[in-house]
């Protein structure tokens, strides 16, 4: 007599799905496609639910354990750090210019020159002429 299957992931006896979970006595609704589990909604007939497993049918490793486990993704930046440093050069660059031109103009409004006027002159001295 041939010993019972364990419980686990085997092949999915129906061919709908990549695994089907076997619960040591039966078929259960759980399936697993491409490492993502879920619930079959369409229940196996009472026979074939009851088949046994095929020998070696076994999934290599638990799709949910597959599915629990989190994935690290890894995140480069490639030439950001260049151009991150030559935009800040000209930020920088044009705030100075924007400064200078604010601080020469500030001068022009004031309404005011700063060139002293002319000194005013005097009159001509009256001369008197004597007659004579």
């Amino acid at each position: 007599m041939a010993q019972p299957q364990p419980a686990g992931w085997y092949r999915d006896p129906t061919g709908t799905y990549t695994y089907r979970y076997w619960d040591g006595t039966g078929w259960t609704g759980q399936i697993s496609t491409g490492g993502t589990t879920g619930t079959d909604p369409n229940p196996m007939e009472a026979a074939a639910a009851a088949t046994p497993p095929a020998p070696g049918s076994e999934a290599p490793s638990a799709p949910a354990a597959q599915q629990q486990q989190p994935q690290q993704i890894q995140v480069t930046q490639k030439g950001g750090g260049f151009g991150t440093v030559i935009g800040v050069i000209l930020a920088i660059v044009a705030i100075v210019i924007l400064v200078a031109v604010l601080i020469n103009n500030s001068g022009d409004d004031s309404g005011t020159s700063t060139t002293e006027a002319p000194a005013t002159t005097e009159a001509p001295a009256t001369t008197t002429t004597s007659g004579g």
